[in-house]
């Protein structure tokens, strides 16, 4: 076999899993007008505003949210992380994102939290869209790149389009944002967050953190 005949594998170490999976009905009548109604009650943020309450799925009228959120929390759990002893991850804080035309949402990680999650009330597939960039990107030697080879090597930014009842889930370090809003809709999101529950590390190795 001559050299040339050996093609060299590319392998990826170390990969930023990004969830995703779509809400398996349509959202009730009752939960749209609770987001509705939820707009009134809201803070400005950086680029767009968001609940005053950060712990809405504790609200009746997302009960069946929640279960949906719990059951992908816990596939992410068992898909993803994997662990040894008998932990969950359970959601901490959740939220409402609105979004105007021309307004945005600044880039930011999620501190005091493992995983993190956007579910999308409200969103046009054709102009919106969820930005993540490189942890480490490259910043004192950049040559530049043919925009037709852009890969998951070569980029510091990839996005995913987003439509309404899409679910993203993702290391809470993960840099992400939304890019100035386009299209006449308001974007309405689902924001939370989550932490462990329960014995992590062990007691003979001195990791041992009972939560």
């Amino acid at each position: 076999m001559s050299e040339e005949s050996i093609k060299p594998i590319i392998h990826s170490i170390f990969p930023t899993p990004i969830y995703t999976t779509k809400i398996d009905r349509g959202f009730t009548k009752q939960e749209l007008q609770f987001v509705k109604e939820q707009k009134k009650h809201c803070s400005n943020n950086r680029g767009n505003i968001n609940t005053k309450d950060n712990y809405i799925l504790n609200r009746k009228e997302f009960k069946n949210i929640k279960k949906f959120l719990d059951k992908h929390c816990k596939e992410y759990l068992d898909t993803v992380i994997c662990p040894k002893n008998n932990i969950e991850l359970y959601i901490t804080q959740s939220w409402l994102n609105y979004t105007e035309a021309n307004q945005y949402h600044h880039k930011h990680e999620h501190p005091n939290s493992v995983v993190s999650g956007v579910l999308y009330f409200d969103s046009d597939i054709k102009n919106d869209k969820i930005l993540f960039s490189h942890p480490i990107p490259y910043k004192q030697i950049y040559p530049q790149i043919d925009k037709e080879k852009f890969n998951l090597w070569n980029s510091n930014t990839w996005f995913f389009p987003v439509e309404t009842g899409n679910l993203f889930m993702f290391p809470s370090s993960t840099t992400h944002q939304v890019d100035t809003k386009k299209g006449n809709n308001t974007r309405v999101s689902l924001a939370f967050n989550t932490f462990y529950k329960g014995d992590l590390g062990e007691n003979a190795s001195l990791t041992e953190l009972i939560l």
